[in-house]
């Protein structure tokens, strides 16, 4: 993990993140590594599509697309944008902090009926609290565009 962590004082629940940003980076080395429950060989940050901008997107096994939308409280926010993200990414996840993803397991049924994963990021890396259902991308076409923009080397 980064030693960027913001953590303001030592906390019994993980990571206290000041900002997303940052989150996003400790996401982003989790998921490349092989610590991490979600793994792909490639990513891209702010992937700008016409219904948004998904915080972190990676090519996995058998080319699936994984987008990965971050927020550091406001997690129905990040589901409502996963959900969207369903128009072009196989699997869909919301990453939170410990503290924020205990409330937003008390809304299981919601992320299982959207077909939505949640990665919880702690201290000593990342946990699939929820399994995502594999998705077929109602935009194919926008899943080609991702997938270009991930080999042409827009990636970390």
């Amino acid at each position: 993990m980064r030693t960027k962590l913001l953590q303001k004082k030592p906390c019994a629940v993980g990571p206290i993140y000041l900002d997303e940003r940052t989150m996003v980076q400790d996401l982003s080395a989790l998921v490349i590594s092989h610590r991490s429950p979600v793994r792909c060989w490639q990513i891209t940050h702010e992937f700008d599509y016409s219904s948004g901008k998904t915080d972190l997107v990676g090519l996995g096994l058998n080319y699936a697309l994984h987008a990965f939308e971050a927020k550091l409280t406001k997690w129905r926010d990040a589901l409502h944008q996963a959900r969207r993200n369903t128009c072009f990414a196989h699997y869909c996840y919301v990453a939170l902090p410990i503290r924020a993803a205990e409330l937003a397991i008390k809304a299981k049924e919601d992320f299982l009926r959207y077909g939505v994963g949640l990665v919880v990021v702690g201290e000593h890396g990342a946990t699939l609290a929820i399994r995502p259902r594999r998705n077929a991308p109602l935009l194919p076409w926008l899943t080609q565009i991702a997938r270009s923009q991930l080999s042409s080397g827009h990636t970390l």
